[in-house]
């Protein structure tokens, strides 16, 4: 059987753990995606999330030059912070959506219509 593998982690010591184990992907999970009603109010900045992406990274590629890099959750809640991300990092291959792709445009999209009825008149 031929799993492809994309373990979250939240460390150095896990980027190297899962790497080692043999994982395809390693994805540094950045914490509960901020934003929209039930989001996390608080998060590491995007800048700082950066850095843990690309010194995470960096560990697993120090064990295995191949493993693909993807970030995960935090302050990464929208396609502008996701190319922040790209530009910004020396080991981001791709970003693992979803909070981001699934709650909160459609907590968007139920609240711009909505408002839509609400502004009827009689």
């Amino acid at each position: 059987l031929d799993l492809l593998t994309t373990p979250y982690v939240f460390s150095v010591e896990e980027a190297v753990a899962m790497t080692e184990a043999g994982a395809d992907f390693v994805v540094p999970h950045l914490g509960v995606t901020t934003g929209g009603t039930i989001g996390a109010t608080s998060a590491k900045s995007l800048a700082e999330s950066v850095k843990l992406i690309d010194e995470w990274g960096e560990a697993a590629r120090r064990v295995r030059k191949d493993v693909i890099v993807i970030a995960h959750g935090g302050p990464i809640s929208s396609p502008e912070d996701v190319d922040y991300v790209f530009k910004h990092s020396q080991h981001c291959n791709g970003f693992y959506g979803a909070s981001s792709m699934e709650r909160l445009p459609t907590e968007i999209a139920i609240k711009s219509h909505v408002e839509r009825y609400k502004n009827l008149s009689f």
